[in-house]
């Protein structure tokens, strides 16, 4: 985890999601989780429009349904290979750049479809 606040947020996570990144930890020890929960004002703070809904933000269910996963400093073999296992996993995967270049690992939630 980059930090122990991101510690506290991973006890958010949906369990399913948790497994995911659990289980590939085994096999990349240098995984880095970025981000996983978060408020509208987060979006504030980091230079971008204000959100109402985010799969990073708390559920109905009171699980997040997502996180970010580091790039930088990884070779693309190994950014490629974490998006093919998470997409096999079933989850989302989209790399954003925006605010800094990550993967961003999502359930899928008919509910929030459009939510990033």
């Amino acid at each position: 985890m980059k930090s122990s606040e991101i510690k506290e947020e991973y006890s958010n996570l949906h369990p399913l999601l948790k497994l995911g990144v659990s289980s590939i930890v085994l096999l990349d020890s240098k995984l880095v989780v970025t981000s996983a929960d978060r408020v509208p004002e987060d979006y504030q703070k980091m230079g971008l429009n204000k959100k109402s809904e985010s799969l990073h933000f708390k559920q109905d269910d009171g699980f997040t349904y997502a996180i970010d996963l580091r790039t930088n400093d990884r070779s693309e073999i190994r950014n490629q290979a974490l998006s093919v296992y998470f997409g096999v996993m079933g989850f989302n995967v989209l790399r954003h750049i925006g605010t800094a270049d990550h993967l961003h690992i999502s359930m899928k939630n008919k509910a929030h479809p459009n939510a990033r």
